[in-house]
């Protein structure tokens, strides 16, 4: 009769915690508060950012509504010892796809563009053999669907090819059905609600980053510096000269704060509604009926059951993760001022003289799965069941 009181004590309690909207003391969330597990999670994260020479990384976790912890690693700037903190910024190159995302999307909801939209309705060339085929659709663009191949005439819909330049292009969507600059939607719809202070479109594009307010030399000193490790050489050297774009598809600049903020506003469906969000993980499905990895301007997945969503981001320099569990408001950021954090999603292939250069950034790695990558899948085995 004691046991059965116990157990009868012990229910109600755990009823009581998961009305109140908290997580079951077993849940491998509440390990952001163990002491022990944090330190052996660091202690990994610097395991891998040494094996990938990542010169410095700022990471951190978001939980149930809060920025629930943060380390900086390594260097932001190697040459005078400065480590980075939750406030360094760095570009955070195709990240920024899920921010184009949001924004087109409310474009489509509003009623004022169709993803079946053809890309000729926006005068949209992509040059080469597809120009502007009336059979390549918005959402082709969005789910980087859109060049088809030799075995299918090119036809759109039925392979996914990862292209950044051609996402970038729904730029042209989104300014002319909403009469205004893409970084002036940004700021006014995302950014500035969201207080990301120190959120920005590239400083390399000048027009774009004035928008902001913000002086352009004060903001770069905020950044990480960009690196990249030369294996010809065993070293890491500075990255100098390279300009970063900006647009739809890549080129803002945040860092682990900031984009806490987001997190937290897509745990919140903001911007869109509930209903929006969850179609815009769903993965893209072909003419045959085949799920790709890829939704509406986010990788998606199964891991144990569960969904998870992300995005990688890589450019000279800077790559950076940005992963997300929405059924557990949890998600993982890491930004680095190198390269490396992305080298398990991307695969480049060198040119050979005398032959046409082939560049497919996710052939012989990732394809569709995040824990190919040492720091996701650190994070999904420590925090998910």
């Amino acid at each position: 009769m004691h046991q059965k009181s116990i157990l009868l004590t012990s229910l109600l309690i755990l009823t009581a915690a998961l009305a109140a909207g908290q997580q079951p003391v077993g849940d491998k969330a509440s390990r952001l508060r163990d002491t022990a597990f944090i330190f052996s999670f660091r202690q990994k994260i610097e395991q891998f950012r040494q094996r990938y020479h990542i010169p410095g990384l700022s990471a951190g976790i978001v939980y149930n509504g809060k920025l629930a912890w943060c380390q900086g690693f390594g260097f932001a700037d190697v040459e005078n010892g400065i480590v980075p903190d939750e406030h360094t910024n760095f570009q955070i190159a195709s990240v920024t796809k899920t921010f184009g995302a949001i924004l087109l999307m409310q474009q489509v909801y509003a009623g004022k563009v169709s993803l079946d939209d053809p890309i000729s309705k926006y005068r949209i060339n992509l040059g080469a053999r597809w120009g502007s085929d009336p059979r390549i659709k918005l959402k082709h663009l969005l789910t980087h669907t859109a060049a088809g191949n030799d075995f299918n005439g090119f036809k759109p819909g039925y392979k996914f090819i990862y292209n950044g330049g051609w996402y970038g292009r729904l730029e042209e969507t989104i300014t002319q059905s909403a009469g205004q600059s893409f970084a002036q939607l940004l700021l006014d719809r995302i950014i500035r609600p969201l207080d990301m202070t120190q959120t920005a479109p590239s400083p390399d594009d000048t027009a774009a980053f004035r928008l902001t307010g913000l002086d352009s030399a004060a903001y770069v000193k905020t950044m990480a510096i960009p690196y990249d490790w030369l294996k010809k050489g065993n070293k890491l050297v500075r990255v100098k000269g390279f300009r970063y774009g900006f647009g739809p598809a890549a080129g803002m600049v945040s860092n682990v704060a900031d984009l806490a903020k987001y997190a937290i506003a897509i745990d919140e469906r903001k911007f869109l509604s509930s209903d929006q969000w969850d179609t815009m993980w769903m993965p893209f499905v072909t003419p045959k009926g085949e799920k790709i990895q890829y939704g509406q301007g986010w990788f998606t997945m199964r891991y144990k059951g569960e969904r998870v969503v992300w995005h990688t981001g890589w450019w000279m320099g800077y790559s950076a993760l940005f992963l997300k569990v929405p059924d557990r408001n949890l998600t993982f950021i890491a930004l680095a001022n190198s390269q490396d954090l992305s080298r398990p999603f991307y695969h480049i292939v060198q040119p050979i003289p005398g032959f046409i250069a082939r560049y497919d950034p996710l052939k012989k790695n990732l394809k569709d799965r995040v824990d190919a990558s040492d720091f996701g899948r650190l994070f999904l085995e420590s925090f998910m069941h």
